[in-house]
């Protein structure tokens, strides 16, 4: 039995990906404006349907776009190590049960951010030893792209790639997004006071105990 967890919200409680697009804004603050834009119909959108994963994605486009993978590495390397040392960023509890998993060779973590990045930050908090699904960039001359998004139904697909005969015994996450995989879990911990999840969550019929981040 696999015990999953997802990164953003749940062992991170600030979004990695989000803490990039913030530093790159910071140096390009002219996309402020149509990034904000793009937020909020991201915001808007429901959780079913690919409008928010690809609000984000554009995002994500537009806010590194110039970008070659050397400026990349060193936005995602300081953004690591800032999130990890930040105070309460962490949540001790949630981390624990990971190198726990880690340890007992049971632990899985899947997460929609770029792969680099979510390895880089795994790094800080100690937890490297985790078998990783994530986003991948390729680098074009405009910047990075995403090859693949690992969000939502990408998640079980690339879990039943991987596991193909295993289930899995408990879900941390925080997202409605990650509902494809509640249904697959024996249980679901949900992670912070989203009440969007847990509405999700309810309506689907998946049993879930919440966990204070």
């Amino acid at each position: 039995m696999t015990v999953v967890f997802d990164l953003d919200g749940v062992l991170s409680r600030s979004d990695t990906m989000a803490t990039v697009v913030f530093s790159r804004l910071r140096r390009r603050p002219w996309l402020v404006v149509p990034v904000a834009a793009l937020a909020a119909v991201a915001a808007m959108a429901g959780t079913r349907g690919d409008v928010r994963p690809r609000c984000n994605r554009a995002i994500v486009h537009l806010a590194l776009s110039g970008l070659a993978a050397d400026g990349y590495h060193r936005l995602a390397d300081e953004a690591a190590r800032r999130l990890a040392s930040r105070p309460g960023n962490v949540a001790p509890e949630v981390v624990a049960a990971l190198r726990d998993g880690i340890e007992q060779g049971d632990a899985l973590v899947t997460t929609a951010t770029e792969r680099y990045l979510a390895m880089r930050y795994l790094t800080e908090i100690g937890a490297d030893a985790a078998p990783l699904h994530a986003s991948e960039f390729v680098f074009t001359r405009r910047g990075p792209r995403f090859a693949r998004h690992n969000v939502g139904a990408a998640k079980v697909e690339a879990f039943v790639r991987s596991r193909r005969d295993e289930a899995i015994d408990t879900l941390y996450t925080d997202s409605a997004s990650d509902l494809p995989l509640a249904r697959l879990s024996a249980m679901t911990v949900l992670v912070g006071s989203s009440t969007r999840a847990a509405r999700v969550l309810e309506r689907a019929g998946v049993s879930f105990r919440r966990l204070s981040a």
